[in-house]
């Protein structure tokens, strides 16, 4: 029980803390000051505004996906002893594939753990489990590997984040004797992925997908979107996990 409410703090606390919420929050105490406070008050109402639009652009979205990179490439998986693929989350509610089923970051992890397997022959990990409510994850995650006959050789399907993927990931391979993994997940979350799984006592070794390229600036760059507001939303996500991670070991 206090597991689960100390959980639904973290993701409370994350969501005020990140956009589009954070920006909002600070033009709102701007406009609440304004009649007392109005110089005080309308910086506070601007810069919230001027914030949310920069995050919304894919010039300073970009760029922060960039600075969460502890890798731009593959590393030498001549030693890896087995492949885990992370989890990252669901879709949920759905009149198909019976209610519910991975979500698309998970599917882009799936599809490049499902190539290295092909390459490499390496038996593969799944690891993903309940946020909230419906089935786990890595079951989940098994089936679609399934449907591009990639076989699943572990299941682990009680972690919550990726600390736990971690420390139950090397739970399950501790009984075969494995130590040296290909970790697979999104170029933006290796940096924390890879310092989790040290931190329970593996090797990994990068395999991350979805690595972005430096290109030049244009104009459509500095119209904000949805999508890069979304992007934005997941580095600063993966810094403030990052700063977490490392306060709880202080």
């Amino acid at each position: 029980m206090l597991a689960s409410l100390l959980f639904a703090l973290k993701k409370l606390l994350s969501t005020v803390l990140l956009p589009p919420v954070s920006p909002l929050l600070v033009s709102t105490c701007g406009l609440l000051l304004r009649r007392r406070h109005p110089r005080t008050g309308a910086a506070l109402a601007w810069s919230g505004l001027i914030a949310l639009w920069l995050l919304a652009t894919p010039v300073v979205s970009g760029w922060l996906e960039r600075s969460t990179y502890a890798t731009d490439a593959v590393a030498d998986l001549s030693e890896a002893q087995a492949i885990v693929i992370l989890g990252a989350g669901s879709t949920d509610n759905l009149v198909d594939y019976d209610g519910q089923t991975v979500n698309g970051f998970a599917l882009e992890r799936l599809r490049a753990g499902a190539r290295l397997a092909r390459q490499t022959g390496l038996p593969v990990l799944v690891s993903g489990g309940v946020v909230w409510q419906g089935k786990p994850e890595a079951d989940m995650m098994a089936d679609a590997l399934q449907e591009q006959n990639v076989p699943v050789r572990w299941i682990e399907s009680a972690s919550r984040d990726t600390g736990d993927n971690a420390a139950l990931s090397a739970a399950a391979l501790g009984s075969d004797g494995i130590t040296r993994v290909a970790l697979v997940t999104h170029a933006f979350h290796m940096r924390r992925a890879m310092e989790h799984f040290r931190r329970a006592g593996l090797t990994p070794l990068a395999a991350p997908t979805l690595i972005r390229r430096e290109g030049g600036v244009t104009a459509g760059d500095l119209v904000p979107t949805m999508r890069a507001l979304s992007q934005s939303w997941v580095a600063l996500h993966e810094w403030l996990g990052w700063i977490a991670m490392n306060l709880r070991v202080a």
